[in-house]
């Protein structure tokens, strides 16, 4: 039997949820909560294997409370109920240590099905936040080995001439790679293409 405990600002929800509970098999409502620290004010008494947790409440939200049920109770295992995809919230919520992360718009025979899994020690994402979590590409385009190269002969004070000298290129060729650079760093001219160089560890 897999022990949950209901933490939701809505009385509506937690009762609901709570009547739910009594048709599952294998599933108890053990306890309630309106807030973080009502939830771990009761969790002790209670002791549930889970904490089905409403990621928008009053005070701490679910991420937060996440956080703080994990470093007193480190076995209970937790769901996060979100309203919303926001990429940042979800994001904490997984670095929190939440087992599950599933939209409130997640039917009930997946919400039971997922209430299993992370008991038995899965971790469940709903699949309309799987893109959520993936790391942010950075489609900045990257400067080429030769335009690192020119950078670095920039911050170094060369001149156009004195870069074409070095490199054993032309001073049109010199030019060409320059405008790259600005257009590629989104800065205004050279000076500023250095300081960037520098910020982004191209320069140093």
């Amino acid at each position: 039997m897999t022990r949950v405990m209901i933490v939701d600002d809505h009385p509506v929800v937690r009762e609901g949820f709570t009547q739910l509970f009594q048709l599952v098999e294998g599933i108890e409502a053990v306890g309630e909560a309106s807030d973080g620290d009502e939830a771990l004010d009761r969790i002790g008494a209670c002791k549930p294997d889970l904490v089905l947790l409403d990621m928008q409440l009053p005070g701490d939200d679910g991420a937060t409370v996440t956080r703080r049920i994990k470093e007193r109770h480190p076995d209970v295992r937790v769901i996060i109920f979100t309203g919303g995809v926001d990429r940042e919230q979800v994001v904490r919520a997984r670095a929190a240590g939440a087992e599950g992360i599933l939209l409130k718009t997640t039917p009930v025979t997946s919400l039971v099905r997922a209430l299993h899994e992370v008991a038995e020690g899965r971790q469940v994402v709903d699949r309309d936040l799987n893109g959520v979590l993936q790391p942010v590409v950075d489609e900045a385009p990257r400067l080429s080995e030769r335009e690192i190269e020119v950078l670095r002969l920039l911050a170094d004070g060369m001149s156009n001439k004195e870069l074409a000298r070095e490199l054993f290129i032309s001073r049109a060729t010199v030019k060409s790679h320059i405008e790259n650079i600005l257009r590629k760093l989104s800065v205004p001219d050279r000076a500023a293409a250095v300081a960037e160089g520098f910020r982004r560890g191209l320069v140093g």
